[in-house]
């Protein structure tokens, strides 16, 4: 990454050293989970799409990052576990709130589940913003920037819906905070969830 892409991370002394912690980046490309993974001093444990496990060399080697399947567009009881498990366990669980990848540069609006985990298990929440990867193209290496910002915990109240609505938000607030500081990534306005 960094003699190909020209990789750069700004912030990377804001991931806490120990304790359970969501990192919660925005997803342009497949090779995000890289990006993050090599951008954070902690081995980083995804979700990625069970449909990716079904190719047999990426799925070895996908697992062997710690990558763990989740079922897109449904409620996946046993993603759910594997995400709480691995939060139990006080390590680093990767998750890109947008539900897809967006190469147009711009910060979409996010899903709850990153706040539905932060408020379950009180885990901390490090928002961290790629940009490059949307530029990327077989034979292509467009410079890479990763902006990671302090860690927060969600302090919402209310009933379950709005505090994961409202943490969400939160959560939104802290990445459109990094695209600024970014120059300028657009910001899609997040809405309700």
């Amino acid at each position: 990454m960094k003699v190909f892409y020209r990789l750069e991370v700004k912030g990377g002394e804001y991931l806490p050293s120990k304790g359970p912690v969501i990192c919660v980046a925005n997803h342009a490309s497949l090779v995000d989970p890289i990006v993050v993974g090599c951008s954070l001093k902690r081995p980083v444990h995804f979700l990625a799409k069970e449909e990716l496990f079904r190719i047999p060399v990426l799925s070895w080697i996908i697992r062997r990052l710690g990558a763990m399947p989740v079922k897109r567009g449904a409620g996946d009881r046993g993603a759910l576990r594997s995400a709480l498990k691995v939060l139990e366990e006080k390590k680093v669980l990767g998750l890109f709130p947008e539900g897809t990848r967006y190469r147009d540069n711009t910060l979409h609006p996010l899903r709850p589940g990153a706040a539905m985990l932060a408020l379950e298990t009180g885990a901390c929440i490090l928002p961290v913003l790629i940009s490059g990867t949307h530029r990327m193209k077989l034979f292509s290496f467009p410079k890479i920037k990763v902006a990671i910002g302090p860690p927060f915990t969600l302090n919402v109240g209310g009933e379950r819906k709005e505090r994961i609505r409202a943490g969400t938000q939160e959560i939104y607030a802290h990445l459109a905070a990094l695209s600024r500081e970014d120059e300028g990534m657009p910001v899609a306005r997040q809405g309700t969830a």
